[in-house]
C-alpha cells in the first residue's frame, strides 16, 4: 500500500492522503473519474474531505439551457 502523507494535521492523528492514493484506493473506486477532476494535485485530503468534496458537487443544481 502507498505510503500515506502527513502533515501537521496528520500528527494529530488525522491520516491525509494524496488525489493519487484516494484514487487508487478501493474504496472510491466508484468515484475515480469524479475524484481525478475535483481533486487538486498538490493538495492532501483527509478521508472525510474527500467525501465532502464529493457530497458537494453532488449536492450542485444542474442548468438547463
Amino acid at each position: 500500500m502507498a505510503k500515506k502523507d502527513m502533515n501537521k494535521a496528520g500528527a494529530a492523528g488525522i491520516v491525509r492522503y494524496t488525489k493519487k492514493q484516494l484514487i487508487g484506493s478501493e474504496k472510491y473506486r466508484d468515484r475515480r473519474d469524479l475524484l481525478w477532476a475535483l481533486l487538486e494535485d498538490e493538495k492532501v485530503y483527509s478521508a472525510a474531505e474527500a467525501e465532502e468534496v464529493i457530497n458537494q458537487f453532488m449536492k450542485g443544481k444542474v442548468k438547463v439551457c
